[in-house]
């Protein structure tokens, strides 16, 4: 077996994995290589990320984890993170803990998010990150419709922020959606900001007047 460290150059990626957010300073190489008795050569390799937290020494070995685990949150030539990229991965982790006490992953991964992402932010401001998004307005489809309570409204596709809510009256949903569309372009800095478009009959009229 044989090992080596691959010493990258800056600007240095931060890299995000398990929950864990550092900067990607250098890789620890392991490789063994093997020669069976038809002379077939095979040779197994695997590269771990070592990092660097903010305000700690350098060289912390990421042992549970191989590069191909690890997401590129972004480069220290632009400190922001996409705002999908950012939830997608907010979803993943809340999945994660999820099977770890095991939890259903799907229900856990949209029902949690919120929570894993405000976890997640506080990690990218620990290292002076901020967010970014190609679009300045975000359209999000909402079907809201009847039901034995009142009314519903939820996501058809959840790609920045995640809600299901049931309110006896139309005008309370509203208040709440109008609540959770200001709560997530606070969240993201204002960079985005949030448009309901309508997917079902009773949305048509009503989500796009909030």
């Amino acid at each position: 077996m044989e090992a080596q460290i691959m010493k990258l150059e800056a600007p240095y990626d931060y890299i995000y994995c398990n929950g864990e957010v550092g900067k990607h300073i250098a890789t620890y190489i392991v490789g063994e290589s093997h020669v069976d008795e038809d002379g077939t050569y095979t040779l197994e390799t695997h590269s771990h990320p070592i990092v660097q937290y903010k305000n700690s020494p350098k060289g912390v070995v990421w042992n549970r984890a191989e590069l191909t685990d690890c997401e590129v949150l972004c480069s220290e030539a632009d400190m922001r993170v996409d705002v999908e990229k950012f939830f997608l991965l907010s979803m993943q982790r809340a999945g994660q803990r999820a099977q770890e006490v095991g939890d259903d992953y799907e229900y856990a991964a949209v029902n949690d998010s919120a929570h894993e992402a405000v976890l997640m932010k506080e990690r990218l401001r620990m290292n002076g990150m901020g967010f970014k998004s190609d679009e300045e307005v975000v359209e999000v489809g909402v079907e809201v419709g009847k039901c034995s309570d009142g009314y519903f409204a939820q996501l058809v596709d959840v790609n920045i922020m995640f809600f299901h809510y049931i309110e006896p009256t139309l005008d309370e949903l509203g208040k709440r959606l109008t609540w959770e569309r200001e709560f997530w372009e606070e969240f993201y800095d204002y960079v985005v900001k949030i448009k309901y478009t309508p997917e079902s009959t009773l949305a048509r009229g009503f989500v796009e007047e909030l």
